[in-house]
């Protein structure tokens, strides 16, 4: 008879099995905008019967009430949505603190879009290149897509990058809380983020300090669409050929796309743009050492991790002795973590000590 820690471990085993459901759900409900339905409908405090939400979809097939209410009753098993039985033996559905974040319309901080762009079939395809990847060399994605990297395929599907753009923009509440805990920009006249979207971290902290002029550098044909934010400029161009100075310049969620011989390619440029006193600020997760008893934040980390491993050549997160050597390699005098909230540090690296 198996002891009662083998069957703790054969029923968490279990759960990673079956753990793509709750993904398959969650992105399902993502595309029917069910979570904005419940937030219009009866907000954050009220519910919802499966029955009522399928005549809000327009639902032809008569079936589509019973799909929903399976499904809603998966996602309220792990408490990402509640659950309320009625004397009918019906149930009804209300958001949560957790799934309000899956609210898409007039929500800034939506994670819904970062969560569509991770399970859109042209980056999962690439877990069925891992295997290959691995054996023979290359990224996974890359190899799904018959060559392509994942920015030439962005660039080229408008709509698959526009949605990255989202993710990007929408999932800035853990940079925008570390902007609020960081005061390396106090008194600053300048500051430019480079690889910057369309501005969304730049305009927080130009909020935070009004006299900063801010500089919002990317791509042209990302920073065109970009909106007119106040105190922000948006310039297009490479930073693999020169960056905008400023007293500052901000690599938020930027280097962990590159490996490492890019990394130091983009920080020389940002070294060559600096004035002497200045200093670069690298926003990143920053890994830590295993101790075999990892907390959430630690496992998105590492979740993440392998994110940049199936999209980018060489991409990872790095720890903040990585990002120090980095530093030195691209010329600066030192760097240093300064600041950690949450999932996300600060990594100052400076052009003179």
């Amino acid at each position: 008879m198996a002891s009662h820690d083998d069957q703790e471990a054969f029923l968490k085993a279990m759960a990673i099995v079956s753990a793509p459901t709750v993904q398959g759900v969650l992105t399902t409900l993502c595309e029917l905008k069910v979570f904005d339905i419940m937030m219009q409908k009866v907000g954050l405090d009220g519910y919802l019967t499966p029955n009522e939400i399928a005549t809000n979809l327009a639902a032809k097939n008569p079936d589509a009430s019973n799909m929903l209410d399976r499904m809603l009753c998966l996602l309220a098993s792990h408490s990402i949505i509640k659950c309320k039985s009625e004397k009918d033996l019906t149930r009804s559905f209300g958001l949560t603190s957790i799934s309000k974040y899956y609210v898409q319309d007039q929500n800034e901080h939506s994670l819904a879009p970062a969560h569509l762009f991770t399970y859109h079939k042209a980056v999962q395809l690439s877990w069925f290149c891992l295997k290959d990847a691995i054996l023979e060399g290359g990224v996974a994605f890359t190899k799904a897509h018959g060559g392509i990297s994942v920015f030439e395929y962005l660039e080229e599907d408008k709509k698959l990058g526009e949605l990255f753009i989202q993710a990007m923009t929408k999932s800035v509440d853990p940079i925008t809380r570390l902007l609020h805990k960081y005061k390396g920009f106090e008194g600053m006249k300048e500051v430019v983020d480079v690889g910057g979207a369309h501005g969304a971290a730049l305009s927080c902290i130009v909020s935070e300090y009004p006299y900063i002029k801010g500089i919002n550098f990317d791509l042209p044909h990302v920073v065109q669409n970009a909106p007119a934010l106040l105190g922000v400029t948006h310039i297009g161009g490479d930073m693999f050929e020169s960056v905008p100075g400023g007293e500052a310049i901000l690599l938020q969620r930027l280097l962990h796309d590159w490996n490492n011989e890019e990394s130091v390619k983009i920080l020389k440029k940002c070294h060559e743009a600096l004035p002497d006193s200045g200093k670069v600020v690298i926003m990143e997760m920053i890994l830590a050492e295993l101790t075999g008893n990892e907390d959430a934040i630690a496992q998105n980390k590492f979740q993440m991790d392998i994110g940049m491993l199936i999209l980018c050549q060489g991409g990872k997160e790095r720890s903040a002795k990585e990002f120090q050597k980095l530093a030195v390699e691209a010329g600066f005098a030192g760097a240093a973590l300064v600041c950690e909230d949450g999932l996300y540090g600060v990594v100052e690296c400076y052009k003179n000590m």
